[in-house]
């Protein structure tokens, strides 16, 4: 299949396109010599001799290429100086490869003209001139190959041990796109002076108007090549790195189109979910879309074999492919974090993130490595500096980790969650936050305490917002009484509890537990139906009052251990202050206002802010 090239149009679309494959050459050119029938036969017994060598396979790496030029670039510059002023050269093949290289480098197509065997060439391509020859070799030959110098013969009579005639030496083959293979030769010939040069062979020369029909460059291509600044770099001819930078600018386009319409399908199937599947295709993907196809078109343009391996250990696939795998990691992320907070576990949501990042440094790591293998950098040396570096950074890290294996067991085990309320050694609070390294804590002082994970999941956590009902656990003493006071108060107290609609019948106990000295200790213990500490305390309130009035009704003191004497007994209200004490009360229960357990939210909202702050302001 033909190659060929055409640019963009003024919109920036480069339509790449095939056509006859012609090579621009000067009409005058010289009259090549006619072939005798001896000459023919000849020909055709040389080129049946020939044996076919097999190309060498396309697996050079960025890191092979710098070093074969570094190599043939010191063989060069030594060689060059050491031939300068000889004119009876080239004696061997490698001083026709250094010849050749030296031409190339001075751009002066003329003398690398020269090393090609001009003699016997059919007459059909006799409009061809040795510059259109040696401009269309050059192309073609590092469309496939790169010559390894150092490996050439310095000997005049080339390899003697390759199977090959005395006088030729194989340089590489050229493939074509039906997978035929042909073999270009360097071959020595008579110089004209009694003595014997180094050439590329005419049998291969005559070979070369097929090949560039068959993988030579298009008109226009050929046209840009003639008229642009002869400039190379990385393998790329001029006119070639005018276009990638065209196939840049009409492959993010065209990304940003096919990655619009794929959106649009998408979005047709319903879903839970469409912020993240637009941030996907117009972020991730649009990337991925736009270095996919920048390679496709990179692709079209008949690129050197030295090009191609840049290009391939540039990284351009496994950075699209990474962006790829980025941008899946982060939507399943954001899907399941929609997913938890829909279920009510919002506590996942903090470990989820950074994990996710973990992963997508893991994932580029990867990818790295491996594109470091195939741009052919030893990954043996590298992973062991990885792992000692590792090493350090996990001794350098240990806290960190340790915190980071806290807070997974607090996210696995769930002690506590963001918006308990717990008890961490002697700190009581609500837990805002469980983070990767520290979980934060707002203590009832509406401070913030931030706790490190591995300390949290070390100690013991007293969770109070998982109790099933909160414990009311008194021990009243009563001043020394009768023992039938003290069996009627037993009593009464007992049926308080039992028939009280939040106290919980079976978990009751009221026992007389000891006496001490003078005072008399009654136990009592019971659970109270909520789980709202507000509410237990409004509960308890009312409990406690309504034991007053018991041990008072029944004409019982309280005491503490071993007292008799009581406050009462030292300070002792008037009757006018207990008479206004029990009109209030009297007021309150005909109004049915009365403030127990609490007042009603109409009530409370009419006294907030009734009572202000006087505070004297300064007067200057």
């Amino acid at each position: 299949m033909t190659r060929n090239l055409l640019t963009l149009s003024a919109s920036l679309l480069l339509t790449v396109f095939l056509s006859g494959p012609v090579f621009a050459q000067e009409v005058a050119s010289e009259a090549s010599e006619g072939l005798t029938e001896e000459q023919i036969q000849e020909q055709t017994e040389e080129q049946a001799e020939d044996e076919t060598v097999d190309a060498a396979p396309d697996t050079e790496t960025m890191r092979d290429i710098l070093e074969t030029e570094k190599k043939a670039e010191e063989v060069i510059r030594e060689k060059v100086a050491e031939l300068a002023g000889n004119e009876e050269l080239p004696r061997t093949p490698l001083q026709l490869l250094v010849l050749l290289a030296d031409a190339a480098a001075k751009k002066d197509r003329e003398r690398a003209a020269g090393y090609l065997d001009m003699r016997y060439l059919p007459e059909e391509i006799a409009e061809w001139t040795p510059v259109d020859f040696m401009d269309a070799l050059r192309i073609l030959w590092n469309q496939q190959n790169i010559i390894d110098i150092t490996s050439m013969s310095d000997d005049p009579e080339g390899k003697l041990n390759d199977g090959l005639p005395v006088y030729r030496d194989l340089l590489g083959v050229i493939r074509k796109d039906n997978g035929d293979e042909v073999p270009i030769f360097l071959q020595r010939i008579p110089d004209g002076r009694g003595g014997k040069i180094w050439k590329i062979s005419n049998a291969s020369v005559a070979e070369i108007p097929d090949l560039w029909e068959d993988l030579g460059y298009g008109e226009f291509a050929v046209w840009l090549e003639r008229h642009l600044p002869d400039y190379r770099f990385a393998g790329l001819e001029s006119w070639q790195i005018i276009s990638s930078i065209v196939f840049l600018i009409a492959a993010w386009y065209l990304a940003m189109l096919a990655s619009y319409l794929m959106m649009r399908l998408a979005l047709l199937v319903p879903n839970r979910f469409p912020l993240g599947i637009e941030s996907f295709f117009k972020g991730s993907l649009r990337y991925f879309l736009f270095l996919l196809i920048f390679r496709m078109l990179m692709d079209q343009l008949a690129l050197s074999l030295a090009a191609r391996v840049y290009l391939n250990s540039s990284g351009v696939d496994y950075v699209a492919f990474t962006i790829l795998l980025l941008g899946v990691i982060s939507l399943i992320r954001d899907y399941n974090i929609r997913r938890l907070e829909r279920a009510g576990n919002r506590q996942y949501v903090a470990l989820l993130k950074p994990f996710t990042t973990i992963i997508k440094f893991v994932a580029i790591l990867l990818v790295a490595l491996v594109w470091a293998e195939r741009a052919g950098y030893n990954m043996s040396t590298i992973i062991a500096g990885l792992g000692v570096g590792s090493l350090a950074v996990a001794l350098a890290a240990q806290k960190t980790l340790e915190n980071v294996i806290g807070a997974i067991t607090l996210y696995t085990a769930r002690p506590v969650n963001p918006g308990d309320l717990c008890r961490f050694g002697n700190i009581v609070g609500v837990v805002e936050e469980i983070g990767l390294r520290s979980t934060m804590i707002r203590t009832l002082n509406r401070t913030m305490l931030a706790v490190p994970n591995a300390v949290f999941s070390s100690v013991e956590v007293e969770n109070f917002s998982h109790r099933d009902r909160i414990r009311y656990y008194q021990h009243i003493e009563l001043q020394m009484t009768t023992a039938d006071q003290l069996r009627v108060i037993l009593g009464r107290l007992r049926e308080l509890f039992l028939s009280h609609s939040d106290a919980m019948q079976e978990t009751a106990s009221i026992r007389l537990q000891k006496v001490a000295a003078a005072t008399a200790v009654i136990r009592i213990d019971v659970g109270i139906r909520t789980t709202d500490y507000q509410r237990f305390l409004a509960v308890a309130e009312d409990l406690n009052l309504r034991m007053i009035e018991l041990v008072h009704d029944a004409g019982a003191v309280f005491s503490g251990p071993g007292q008799v004497l009581q406050v009462r007994d030292f300070y002792r209200a008037s009757e006018d202050t207990i008479a206004d004490v029990h009109s209030q009360l009297e007021s309150w229960k005909n109004e049915e206002k009365l403030p127990f357990p609490d007042y009603t939210t109409a009530e409370k909202a009419a006294l907030k802010g009734a009572i202000e702050l006087n505070v004297r302001e300064d007067k200057f």
